[in-house]
């Protein structure tokens, strides 16, 4: 719905592809909206065991998990939430918004309101930045923090399919352009372009199948304003505001912290990752190979594997 309660074409759209791919990919998928301090978020779930939770990177939403959520419910009850303006989540302004501050509060009312004292967490890219922040300032809340692809923020330096992004956000606002662009993203033709824009965060777009792209492309549409918000409150020119890429004091974090990284990451080198890993006191990284940013939608069965290796090996990271 849109800010005013209102059920808008955006969110019919979204919601019947979503139901779709997870018919498809994750059938027994239960959903729950739980209310947070600023708005509404839904939570997909699936499996029973002992609780992770997955938050999705910026612009994505919990679906993006669809490919892996099975494969981690064979041995855990997922919980996949949708971020503040994003998904079929409450629109959000970001304008003027503490980032690090809303991710804080953001995730520990979800926590509160799932009942969950301490869970493990998994986040990918700005998900995984805002379980860093979370982790920093509440470690007892945190059992295990597993960071699937760069965390947002690791590095000052941004890929240029970032600011292909930032500039069709912009392009979709465009008073007359902007029509024109929203009727063409909802053609299925306009499935090779996704993949296509999809090269810099997976190295195999080909396998990626149509219903999830289509939930990504209704998910841009639904909640561009609040994405372009993100985005400019997140970035100034070429590279990260200030605030936002001061660096991550990793060694400070006392959570055991898992780097599950694909080999071809755009935003962050695989040498860096190591580095980190080595910086946090109970570090340990894992290489996905011929895999990006997003490295389960590349190598679901790995990267399934890799989580369950770190939440269930208890103690100090290896």
């Amino acid at each position: 719905m849109d800010s005013t309660g209102l059920d808008t074409r955006e969110d019919r759209d979204l919601r019947s592809v979503r139901s779709k791919l997870l018919a498809r990919h994750a059938p027994g998928t239960r959903t729950q909206t739980v209310s947070w301090s600023a708005g509404r978020a839904p939570v997909l779930e699936l499996g029973e065991g002992p609780p992770l939770v997955l938050v999705h990177g910026g612009l994505g939403e919990a679906t993006n998990w669809v490919p892996v959520m099975p494969l981690l419910a064979q041995r855990f009850h997922v919980y996949a939430v949708d971020r503040p303006g994003h998904g079929l989540a409450d629109p959000f302004d970001y304008r003027g918004v503490d980032l690090l501050a809303h991710a804080r509060t953001f995730l520990g009312d979800v926590l509160d309101a799932l009942g969950l004292d301490a869970p493990a967490v998994v986040g990918n890219s700005m998900g995984g930045r805002w379980a860093v922040e979370y982790a920093l300032q509440n470690p007892n809340r945190v059992s295990r923090l597993v960071l699937v692809g760069a965390p947002a923020g690791s590095t000052a330096a941004l890929p240029k399919e970032f600011f292909a992004v930032v500039d069709l956000l912009r392009l979709i606002h465009r008073p007359v352009l902007g029509r024109l662009v929203r009727s063409a993203m909802r053609k299925p033709s306009s499935r090779k372009r996704a993949r296509e824009g999809l090269g810099g965060m997976v190295a195999h777009p080909e396998r990626l199948g149509d219903e999830l792209l289509d939930s990504g492309t209704f998910n841009f549409l639904r909640n561009s304003a609040s994405m372009l918000g993100l985005v400019e409150r997140v970035v100034d020119g070429m590279g990260p505001r200030p605030e936002f890429s001061g660096g991550i004091p990793w060694a400070t974090l006392r959570v055991p912290t898992d780097l599950v990284w694909g080999e071809r990451d755009a935003f962050d080198t695989v040498g860096h990752g190591r580095e980190i890993a080595d910086r946090v006191p109970q570090g340990r990284f894992a290489l996905v190979p011929d895999a990006g940013h997003l490295p389960w939608l590349d190598e679901p069965a790995v990267v399934a594997r890799e989580i369950a290796k770190a939440v269930e090996s208890g103690g100090e990271a290896a």
